[in-house]
């Protein structure tokens, strides 16, 4: 039960991945003792414990697409080597499917972005797949995106690495604290928690599922909601058992609106809804 400070220059609200991941770059930054992370049960609590971890450069941004190398950089070695944690990077690569022109179309404009980007993928018909993942069912399919450096990771072996480093580098998190109202009040914010008041120059709402119901506390509406979704994970799968490489991740729109991958020797399947989504 760490003492609450009086001041910081920056307060952090919610101990998930995207809390702690700033913590750990404003830390980087040169800002470690003057940052302050306050989390109401226990880091990853939230909904960052059971994300599926996934990360593709096949994005369409080019501002994204720079984050995503930089996290890809970051997760699949760099982190482990600063803190010592180990944060079970799987770089198996992935495919995005299109079976219609308009998909390949959206395919071409996605490359043209990696290129720029100088990023290795390349546009691949239905033969390619096969090859490299020879269980799934390519009816239909024109074409693919192969991204091989992409993969996945742990969400929560993530977020405590970066916890280490941005420990490491002055930064407080503070556990079991709920905070309970974010106020602005005489050119400073006052964060209200169950163990007093913090005030700071600089106050971040990481709430994630419940982001829009803290902004409320600030008098602010957040045009931003929670959306159902989850992912489910199979058996383990007699076929998987002697594969001496990780199967691809596939994203799939048409078969399944989301992606499909291993999970150890079991599969894992995560389905965005389209029907009724809640």
């Amino acid at each position: 039960m760490a003492d609450l400070p009086s001041h910081a220059r920056v307060v952090i609200v919610v101990g998930g991945v995207m809390g702690v991941g700033l913590a750990y770059h404003l830390a980087h930054e040169g800002w470690g003792p003057e940052v302050v992370l306050l989390e109401k049960a226990e880091l990853t609590s939230g909904s960052t414990w059971h994300a599926a971890g996934q990360i593709t450069r096949s994005t369409s941004s080019f501002s994204l697409g720079r984050c995503v190398d930089y996290n890809i950089g970051l997760y699949s070695g760099a982190l482990e080597a600063e803190t010592g944690q180990a944060v079970t990077w799987h770089g198996c690569g992935s495919f995005r499917l299109a079976y219609t022109s308009d998909e390949m179309d959206w395919l071409r404009h996605t490359l043209s972005v990696g290129r720029a980007l100088r990023f290795e993928m390349e546009l691949v018909g239905p033969d390619r797949v096969a090859e490299l993942h020879p269980f799934y069912n390519l009816e239909g399919v024109l074409g693919a995106l192969h991204t091989p450096d992409d993969g996945h990771v742990d969400p929560t072996n993530v977020t405590m690495a970066m916890a280490t480093g941005a420990r490491a580098k002055g930064a407080r998190i503070i556990r079991r604290c709920r905070a309970t109202n974010i106020l602005r009040d005489g050119g400073e914010w006052a964060v209200e928690t169950e163990r007093g008041t913090i005030r700071c120059d600089h106050v971040v709402n990481a709430g994630g599922t419940y982001a829009r119901q803290m902004g409320e506390w600030s008098g602010l509406q957040l045009p931003m909601t929670s959306m159902t979704h989850h992912y489910f994970v199979t058996e383990p799968v007699p076929e998987f058992r002697d594969l001496e490489t990780e199967l691809p991740v596939i994203r799939d729109d048409r078969k399944v609106s989301g992606y499909i991958r291993m999970e150890q020797k079991r599969g894992l399947i995560g389905i965005y809804e389209k029907e009724n989504p809640n």
